[in-house]
């Protein structure tokens, strides 16, 4: 794909989150027109975009909004997501989404020709406890709802008599800059050394001892644009769901004293915390570091969310995903767990949101 190719459509479901904005600017750079769907614009903004303020849940205002911008669509790429602590809600709300603009689409007439989802590894209940590993894609289902399934299922049965393509792509930790994003692991680790840095302290691991030796695995959003596109227009993608893992994997204890070094500073071992209540107070250093730096983000719940930082240092059991499938499949682009993290928080430095 690049700019030489017809100028094609793509629109792209939950453009506001890291890797919504992430594949509509490659599409972008590579000659698409791209539509974005979210509720707030993106922002930063993303040069070039088209997009659309609206609720994906509002079935008449999804097919307005479509109507009005997104008739040439070849190309949907869905990575929305409306979070419920109830799974079965979840499941039906995030189904009924993707529904909406894919019928909303079909009923303008566009002429579709692939639907990409944006799943993960909770496919394999990686949330819940230890899991076969390496997964793999034709493992049985976990138990319990979850809109992964129904999403799948959905348009796997639809592309049978609708005439268009799909395939499901399930990533892991995505490591990657963002703002305002909730579940951006670097951007917890970039926050987290800073503090550290600030406060003169050792870089100590605030998860558990389990998680600290357990293996896990992280994907890099580049990685994961790249099989992204690759998977828009391969056929040996279609129909098909493949895992989407940076190349190795790795214990926190070995990267622990990489990270440290990042920020020069001692690596300390494992101290357990609940960072959404010992970091409760940080606005005010922050607020100084920001000052004395010339920071760019004031805001520190847009960098890192601590909650999610103590769900991801507690898995205290292996996280590994096989990639044969799509190495098989031919997609072969590789990327490295620590220069996804350290690639991502030197962005992260650069744009002066940490110092």
């Amino acid at each position: 794909m690049n700019s030489s190719n017809p100028r094609r459509t793509a629109v792209v479901a939950g453009v506001s989150g890291i890797v919504g904005r992430a594949v509509a600017g490659r599409l972008i750079g590579d000659g698409w027109r791209v539509v974005g769907l979210s509720r707030r614009a993106p922002d930063p903004g993303i040069p070039g975009l088209v997009h659309l303020a609206v609720d994906l849940g509002d079935r008449e205002a999804c097919r307005a909004a479509l109507a009005a911008a997104a008739a040439g669509t070849s190309h949907v790429v869905y990575a929305g997501r409306a979070p419920d602590p109830d799974t079965a809600v979840e499941a039906t709300r995030n189904t009924a989404m993707l529904v909406n603009v894919v019928e909303g689409l079909e009923a303008i007439g566009a002429p579709l020709a692939h639907v990409l989802l944006v799943h993960g590894t909770k496919w394999y209940g990686s949330q819940f406890g230890p899991f076969k590993t390496p997964a793999e894609e034709d493992d049985p289902r976990a138990p319990g709802a979850n809109f992964y399934f129904d999403q799948q299922d959905w348009v796997s049965e639809r592309a049978t008599t609708a005439g268009w393509t799909w395939t499901a792509l399930r990533p892991h930790i995505l490591a990657g800059f963002s703002l305002g994003y909730p579940h951006n692991a670097v951007g917890v680790l970039a926050v987290h050394g800073a503090l550290a840095k600030a406060r003169g302290r050792v870089l100590t691991f605030p998860g558990t001892p389990e998680a600290f030796e357990s293996l896990s695995q992280i994907t890099d959003v580049r990685l994961l644009v790249d099989a992204m596109l690759w998977a828009m227009t391969a056929p040996a993608a279609a129909g098909q769901a493949f895992n989407v893992i940076d190349a190795d994997y790795f214990r926190w204890r070995d990267l622990w004293p990489r990270l440290a070094a990042f920020f020069e500073l001692e690596a300390g071992g494992v101290a357990t915390e609940t960072l959404a209540e010992t970091q409760a107070g940080a606005g005010a250093l922050w607020a100084d570091l920001v000052t004395r730096h010339g920071l760019s983000e004031p805001d520190l719940g847009r960098i890192a969310s601590w909650s999610y930082g103590d769900f991801m240092l507690r898995i205290g059991w292996d996280d590994m995903s096989s990639t044969l499938k799509i190495r098989r499949a031919g997609f072969d682009r590789v990327r490295g767990s620590w220069e996804s993290i350290s690639d991502a928080l030197a962005a992260y430095r650069g744009r002066r949101v940490i110092p």
